[in-house]
């Protein structure tokens, strides 16, 4: 599985593509970091408010909106899905 990361509007869109049947495990992992970012390295994760998937040219695109008063960064963040998904993650697009 490989992921872009892209920011938005102050939203960060993630797009996996070569997801195969993780989907769902794709999404628990980043909610599970959303609330237990002690564990990761970055704790870039602990400032996201929400998180959408949204129709992207048949990928699984994720949009992760900031808590409120916050910013999310996409380097940081790529350091969070590096922590969390590395069973699913072949190469960082």
């Amino acid at each position: 599985m490989k992921y872009k990361i892209e920011k938005r509007d102050g939203d960060i869109l993630v797009r996996f593509e070569d997801v195969g049947g993780n989907a769902q495990s794709v999404m628990d992992a980043i909610g599970r970091c959303r609330f237990h970012s002690w564990e990761c390295t970055a704790g870039e994760c602990h400032k996201i408010g929400s998180m959408a998937p949204c129709s992207e040219d048949g990928v699984l695109a994720l949009r992760l909106k900031p808590r409120p008063d916050e910013e999310l960064d996409a380097a940081s963040l790529g350091e969070c899905l590096k922590y969390q998904l590395p069973r699913f993650v072949e190469g960082k697009e």
